[in-house]
């Protein structure tokens, strides 16, 4: 069976402009160690608020080490203390033992050491490992050489296959000088059945408006006494109606040992039903759907028109498909499990949010306090993303289970959601997060996000895989780890940066001049569209991004457009009339539902118009005539307009709002910023403006030398300008092992393909930039003239792990270019673009912009 292909929407990528500096003004604080008189242990580094690790205890001829201390000699630096300024450590030592003395401290010491035996166990996965001894107050340190147990006390289940066994964790117990090495005993556990037994209903509060989802409550389940969070599947996915299309009539089966889901699935492109279902054992430990395809063919629209002037060819004949191996989700393998309670199947909350709703952008994010449905992951600023981090559980240690917990979904995560695993060659994640154990078992909230980040900056090193926010546990106005320098990075990340990004901004500012400030890309001179040649036959436009709003087209006013956006049955704006296109964009939030207009072909004459139309219905016009208001039966109507003599461009912002509200609507009323929020939009009206200055056209290089990627809707709207026929989009499903080549066409946009296109590149190109060059190469859609592309093969999906903490990794769906004709001797064969796209016609950085080789290349390649 053919197997459901959607449009992935990519997200942009999120760029931390930071400087080369060196590291006396990196931003960073120091953390200096005084050893009086003993070895020297260097300086460490670290970000304002962060956590250091304790160095290697240095040496002193004559002296036992004791621990480091600020300023009391008699209270010990913990080292899950917050750095908030440069500060000295200071050593204490104790003098050597009299030879006379040892036997009488040995016993002491002893003491101490039977005193810790009887209360080593917390439980059987937690370890009490004190500081000082419980009777005579040895100073005691800690440390384990077994995988399973960390040097904090934590013990991790074996993984599966594993047999139970005793291993060793060591005190290191100092008094009076004298040092005992003392060996404890551990068991090594097989994963416990989980036993359910207390419980909490929390609200669920829905805080996008992409989905309608209804704010409602769920009960939540916990082992007694535990945090681990577990809830019954069927309730859960009964609470994202909305998010799930309400129209599918879906089905849950549950018996003794398993839960079946089941819906149909129409294809109205294919005219075809799909049967999709999902098995999920509690016996086997597994979830098991035949089509993947099962965990986003229920998912509802957006409000977004994420896919407007997007159709697919599915009649051509070029199309391919290669059938995948099913996914089979072992959670064994991962010391989780699938728990039948009262009769329900139920799993940890955090594996339902994935697998039923994160995976496809609406995650449910828990925060103990309640659930707070989300789009993709929100940015700090956003009134979504203070509410989730806002928690009763903030500034408070992490329990034991839950740490545990998110070690192994991060495992899992990496594992199975991570589409270039196999592309690097890494067997399980497991592996590299072993290697960093004692980092993620912790039950400081700040230490284990700060391992998060280190891990995903330093260990995955790849520009789609970045930290997002911490998790609850920390204070609520943390916002994660500092970024002050390139040396807060993986080499592969300072390698684009450096050979894309800074490379390519110093040839922009070698061809439009130095900024003030900032990126060259970003100054007021720099131009967006530049020709060639005095003949203006050829032209360079310049597009930074692929970003999409939105947006409805029309011809002409639609007054029943207005209506929807605005969510009123009537209202009191006049008409519009004239123009050649209506760009209707819908900028609502949940305070205000506003329509901004963005009319082509109209002119100040037009404004003046519709202005003078607004006062003589008894609007009022504000001091400088940009904005208009009129109460009615306790309704404010408000208006905004202007106008772009750039563009040739009117914006009319409306709004309506009962007057109880004392939130003011924001208008963007600006042209510029309306056209540039939408790729699209931009390439049909910049398009304009360079016809408008020829008649000469004959070829266009779209530039995106400093496109770092974005939307995979507005990506493929692009290539609607530059060609009218159907495209190749060719992918790799990295978790099905299925290829597949399907054939988009982009319709309701200007096309501008009796021009020759070219395409112009650097390492910069990265991720949405880096696939339009893969479509270019696979469709010979003209040349590609530069770098190699930034690669970047996947769009992204979001995970949310048991602490709280967010971040995006790149996705089993993997951007590819397809080569071979189909046939038994020469059959497809599909190439991942991770590491970019070699140009057809390299040039090198300096001369990117130059305006004689890239004509030279042009007129070459089209014999013109």
């Amino acid at each position: 069976m053919k197997k459901i292909t959607t449009l992935i929407v990519a997200v942009f990528l999120l760029l931390f402009v930071v400087a080369c500096t060196p590291n006396n003004s990196d931003g960073k604080l120091t953390v200096t160690f005084d050893t009086k008189g003993g070895s020297p242990v260097e300086p460490i580094k670290v970000d304002k608020n962060g956590l250091i690790e304790a160095p290697a205890d240095p040496n002193k001829e004559g002296f036992v080490f004791r621990y480091w201390y600020t300023t009391n000699e008699n209270v010990a630096f913990s080292f899950d203390t917050p750095i908030t300024s440069n500060i000295t450590l200071n050593e204490s030592w104790d003098d050597e033992a009299n030879p006379t003395d040892i036997a009488t401290i040995t016993a002491m010491i002893n003491e101490d050491i039977d005193a810790v035996g009887e209360q080593l166990y917390k439980t059987y996965y937690d370890l009490s490992l004190l500081s000082k001894g419980p009777i005579n107050n040895s100073v005691i340190s800690w440390s384990s050489a077994n995988k399973y147990v960390s040097n904090t006390g934590i013990i991790l289940p074996l993984l599966d296959g594993e047999s139970e066994d005793t291993t060793l964790i060591t005190g290191k117990f100092v008094l009076n000088g004298v040092t005992i090495n003392h060996e404890f005993d551990v068991d090594l556990y097989q994963n416990k059945d989980v036993e359910l037994e207390d419980r909490r209903t929390v609200p669920f509060k829905n805080l996008t408006e992409e989905y309608d989802v209804s704010d409602g409550e769920i009960e939540l389940l916990y082992e007694k006494g535990g945090s681990v969070t577990y809830v019954r599947v069927e309730d859960f996915m009964k609470l994202l109606t909305g998010f799930i299309d309400p129209a599918l009539d879906i089905t849950y089966e549950t018996n003794d040992t398993s839960l079946y889901i089941q819906y149909d699935y129409y294809d109205e492109d294919e005219d075809k039903t799909y049967d999709l279902n999902v098995t999920i054992d509690t016996v086997t430990n597994t979830l098991v759907a035949p089509d993947p395809g099962f965990y986003w063919g229920y998912v509802y629209s957006t409000a977004t028109n994420y896919g407007r002037h997007i159709t697919y060819d599915r009649e051509n004949p070029n199309a391919h498909y290669t059938e995948g191996v099913d996914v089979v989700y072992d959670l064994s393998k991962y010391n989780m499990d699938i728990v039948l309670f009262e009769g329900d199947v139920v799993l940890p909350y955090y594996m339902a949010n994935q697998l039923f709703a994160g995976s496809s952008y609406y995650n449910v994010y828990y925060n103990y306090d309640g659930l707070f449905g989300v789009y993709s992951l929100p940015s700090e600023g956003e009134d979504a993303y203070e509410t989730i981090r806002t928690s009763t559980k903030n500034n408070t240690a992490l329990p034991t289970d839950l740490t545990i917990h998110t070690f192994n979904f991060l495992a899992f995560s990496m594992d199975y959601f991570y589409g270039l695993k196999e592309l690097r060659e890494v067997e399980t994640y497991y592996d590299l997060l072993f290697e960093k154990r004692d980092s993620f078992l912790t039950r400081n909230a700040l230490r284990l996000d700060l391992s998060i980040h280190e891990f995903l900056t330093f260990v995955v090193d790849e520009p789609h895989t970045s930290y997002g926010y911490p998790g609850y546990f920390n204070r609520a106005t943390y916002t994660g780890p500092s970024v002050t320098s390139l040396n807060d990075f993986g080499d592969r990340f300072k390698k684009w940066y450096l050979d894309g990004m800074v490379a390519t901004d110093a040839q922009i500012g070698k061809k439009w001049g130095e900024a003030a400030s900032g990126w060259n890309a970003s100054g007021r001179d720099r131009k967006l569209y530049w020709f060639l040649d005095e003949a203006k036959t050829s032209a360079v436009l310049s597009l930074d991004g692929f970003s999409t709003a939105d947006i409805i087209e029309d011809t002409a006013y639609n007054n029943q457009t207005v209506l929807d956006i605005l969510k009123v049955e009537s209202h009191i704006f006049p008409a519009m009339n004239g123009g050649s296109k209506y760009f209707y964009y819908n900028q609502s939030n949940h305070d205000n539902n506003v329509v901004e207009i963005l009319i082509k072909g109209l002119t100040r004459t037009d404004l003046q118009t519709y202005n003078a139309s607004l006062v003589s219905l008894g609007f009022t016009a504000s001091a400088n005539n940009l904005t208009f208001t009129k109460e009615v039966d306790g309704l404010k109507y408000y208006a905004s307009t202007s106008y772009d003599d750039t563009y040739k461009s009117l914006i009319v912002g409306l709004s309506v709002f009962d007057m109880t509200k004392s939130v003011v609507p924001e208008f963007v009323n600006s042209s510029d910023s309306l056209i540039k929020s939408d790729s699209a939009v931009f390439m049909e009206f910049y398009m304009d403006i360079i016809l408008s200055q020829t008649t000469n056209l004959k070829n266009m290089i779209l530039d995106i030398t400093w496109n770092t990627g974005g939307n995979v809707g507005a990506l493929y709207r692009v290539i609607g300008f530059i060609t009218q026929n159907s495209f190749a989009v060719s992918s790799i499903s990295a978790d099905t092992k299925s290829n597949s080549t399907s054939y988009v066409k982009i319709e309701g946009v200007p096309t501008y393909d009796h021009l020759n296109w070219g395409l112009l590149t650097t390492p910069t190109s990265f991720s949405a930039a880096n696939s339009l060059t893969t479509i270019f190469k696979e469709n010979n859609l003209g040349p590609i003239i530069g770098l190699t592309s930034g690669g970047g093969t996947s769009s992204i999906t979001p995970i949310l792990l048991p602490n709280g903490t967010a971040f995006t990794t790149s996705s089993n769906n993997m951007s590819a270019y397809r080569t071979g004709t189909g046939t038994e001797a020469d059959p497809y064969v599909y190439h991942p673009n991770e590491f970019g796209i070699e140009p057809t016609h390299p040039i090198p950085i300096g001369n990117i912009y130059n305006e004689t080789v890239l004509l030279d290349i042009l007129t070459t390649y089209y014999g013109e």
